[in-house]
């Protein structure tokens, strides 16, 4: 099981961008096809591409405090 404290964005190992947000890993990275971002939530990539790394790293994080505020609305029973 991985630490559930929060972290800043850094870069991984890989060039990627990551954070830890209430125990949900937030990924974000570059396509070189088209240049575009793509961003991850606990290795689930959201559906949309981004313009920007900064538009797809919010749109990361606004999914996971959507997903936390879930958890603790359900009694911390909920899972994606």
């Amino acid at each position: 099981m991985f630490s559930t404290h929060d972290t800043d964005w850094a870069t991984s190992a890989k060039g990627n961008e990551w954070r830890r947000i209430n125990g949900v890993v937030l990924v974000v990275g570059r396509r070189n096809t088209d240049g575009k971002y793509w961003a991850m939530r606990d290795g689930n990539f959201l559906k949309d591409s981004f313009a920007t790394e900064s538009v797809a790293k919010k749109a990361a994080e606004n999914g996971a405090w959507i997903d936390a505020a879930l958890r603790e609305l359900d009694g911390g029973e909920w899972e994606l």
